[in-house]
């Protein structure tokens, strides 16, 4: 009879834990290497996960609109691209916004839903890339990096529907946040003197990592 009753237990602590998930939406921006020397360049991917979703998901993210900057550092950005399912046929290819410096003023792309969604269909990937960038370092010395993003506007997802998709809401036009929470995680790339040695490269890390605390 213990057993049982530890077992019962067991499980409504179980049922609960479940019952407290709530949907939500990771933004996750990934650096290709995180350690560099100066002069060196890296890629950027940003992708999105939506977890815990209730329904079919037709498109984590359907519409999107960011400014991202590495606050004014001396890093250099470039090749700045949405991915190829954010270039609607109906409403035009999307904005990859303006690089100034360190920033990207303006982004914004539309995974276009249903009627008008492109030939080829919603990009209905979950986790979905979005976006992607490179940043260079050569006017860049010792330091720590790591990029802000700011959402503009409506931010939004939707799961299949009849007639018409779901749409949710990550934020409302006005900035107020929506039914389902985001979050933002940004690497950090660490940029370390020449020779940039496997040996320097750690030191450099424990270093920055030992200032940030």
């Amino acid at each position: 009879m213990r057993t049982k009753t530890v077992l019962m237990a067991a499980g409504v602590v179980a049922a609960g834990t479940a019952s407290a998930q709530q949907t939500s939406l990771n933004i996750h921006i990934q650096a290709v290497d995180t350690i560099l020397a100066p002069g060196d360049s890296t890629d950027f991917h940003i992708w999105v996960e939506l977890l815990d979703p209730t329904g079919t998901v037709l498109a984590a993210v359907s519409n999107i609109s960011f400014d991202l900057t590495f606050g004014g550092s001396p890093l250099t950005i470039s090749n700045n691209d949405f991915s190829p399912s954010f270039d609607s046929v109906f409403f035009g290819p999307a904005i990859d916004g303006v690089v100034t410096g360190d920033s990207i003023i303006g982004a914004q792309g539309t995974n276009t839903l249903p009627p008008l969604n492109n030939p080829s269909g919603v990009d209905s990937s979950n986790p979905l890339s979005i976006y992607s960038f490179s940043v260079d370092t050569t006017n860049s010395s010792f330091g720590a990096y790591t990029p802000s993003m700011t959402i503009n506007n409506q931010f939004d997802g939707a799961y299949t529907g009849s007639p018409f998709p779901d749409v949710f809401f990550y934020q409302l036009a006005d900035g107020s946040p929506g039914s389902v929470p985001f979050n933002i995680i940004a690497d950090t790339i660490f940029v370390v003197p020449a020779p940039a040695t496997g040996m320097l490269a750690l030191m450099g890390l424990a270093i920055l990592r030992r200032r940030s605390r």
